[in-house]
């Protein structure tokens, strides 16, 4: 395997002297060494977000660099920890359903779908669970690590590994339907983005740059641009990772890319129809006519959806370790490297207000369900955040 990274907050400097001490062989368990967060900024809040339950689900990421992800579905919401404990909750009252402890440590999801819900661990493994009761369906080998896991559609899920290869499995069996991959750099980010489920297609990122989409039923390339060129003299600079959040509406992908641009794409051929530059590791998210994005220093942009155009920059949560945002009730929200929920303005990216979840951080993508914020934190806490109703 190629040396991963998961120093992305880190200054030059820094992240120089941790190259020199990190290993060239497996990317494993790559320890979270990010220094601390800028200080947090003063605000007068216009809207009061308030903790309506918080729930400890296991040990989070176990101090590892890791982005696992809850999953909504129907009645309740599913999370993962490292320790390899999966659990399910209700929405309402944050009541468990079931916990499930597998062996070996999760690395990636949850991504579910079906019935189902599918995790990867750090042993190569993609293990499927019934929704309902959290017994295990299936487990099936990969080639590496697994650092991120699809939703599951179609019949399919779609399984990253760190190795650069990306296998499609089928749902009911975990039976490998085709695998294909690219060339994994030398030194790349840690992490890799969530393969997009579409129509008959499926569309992921690669360490390299790429963006491509595949057919779903066979893996074969419909077609593949870049997001991020690699350029510089040295592996550090030729970084080129897309690895965040991608989005799709109306027949166009958006992604971005570490030291590359952001994108909208045709999904029919690959026609780049806007693209703006702007590196980002977390991604992006949609609302309504604006495209959300994170920075990779931790700026939050709203551009237009059309034209690619900015609409405003919030920079007072730069090196914050700021999430990709979500859309709740007309607002953007972020989380941060300490666990803060900042409210902003979808209008003009003022900061409106704030509360605290987990204090080791917001770990993975943002939930929200019927105005309802759910929260994973990388200390496992998953916290659920509403808005007060007006009097």
């Amino acid at each position: 395997m190629a040396a991963s990274l998961a120093f992305r907050t880190l200054p030059r400097g820094l992240l120089l002297l941790a190259l020199a001490v990190l290993l060239s062989g497996c990317g494993l368990w790559t320890r979270d060494t990010t220094p601390p967060p800028s200080p947090l900024p003063e605000l007068e809040p216009t809207v009061h977000p308030q903790v309506a339950w918080s729930r400890d689900t296991g040990d989070g990421s176990a101090g590892h660099y890791l982005q696992l992800a809850s999953h909504l579905a129907g009645d309740r919401m599913v999370a993962a920890a490292a320790d390899g404990r999966v659990s399910a909750w209700t929405l309402e009252a944050g009541e468990r359903l079931w916990e499930t402890r597998l062996e070996g440590e999760i690395t990636a999801g949850v991504g579910g779908g079906g019935g189902r819900v599918v995790v990867g661990t750090g042993e190569g493994r993609a293990i499927a669970l019934d929704l309902e009761d959290g017994q295990i369906l299936w487990r099936q080998r990969l080639s590496s690590e697994v650092m991120a896991v699809s939703a599951v559609d179609q019949g399919v899920v779609v399984v990253r590994t760190n190795d650069g290869h990306l296998y499609a499995l089928d749902a009911e069996t975990g039976e490998t339907g085709w695998m294909a991959g690219r060339t994994t750099p030398a030194l790349s980010l840690r992490g890799a983005a969530v393969p997009l489920l579409l129509p008959g297609r499926v569309a992921a990122g690669f360490d390299d740059g790429r963006v491509t989409l595949f057919g779903l039923t066979r893996g074969n390339v419909l077609w593949e641009t870049r997001a991020a060129v690699p350029s510089g003299r040295t592996e550090l600079d030729r970084m080129a990772d897309v690895d965040g959040h991608m989005a799709y509406a109306g027949g166009v992908l958006y992604v971005a890319g570490y030291q590359g641009r952001v994108m909208a794409l045709s999904i029919s051929d690959g026609r780049t129809l806007w693209q703006r530059d702007l590196s980002s590791h977390r991604g992006l998210t949609l609302a309504g006519d604006r495209v959300l994005v994170t920075d990779h220093q931790g700026r939050v942009w709203a551009l237009d959806r059309d034209t690619g155009g900015p609409l405003w920059q919030q920079d007072r949560l730069q090196r914050r370790g700021v999430t990709v945002p979500a859309v709740v009730d007309g607002h953007a929200v972020v989380g941060d490297a300490e666990g803060y929920l900042h409210w902003l303005s979808l209008e003009d990216g003022r900061l409106l207000g704030r509360v605290r979840g987990d204090p080791a951080g917001i770990m993975g993508t943002l939930r929200v369900r019927d105005g309802t914020l759910y929260a994973l934190g990388r200390g496992g806490e998953l916290t659920a955040v509403r808005l007060p109703a007006e009097k």
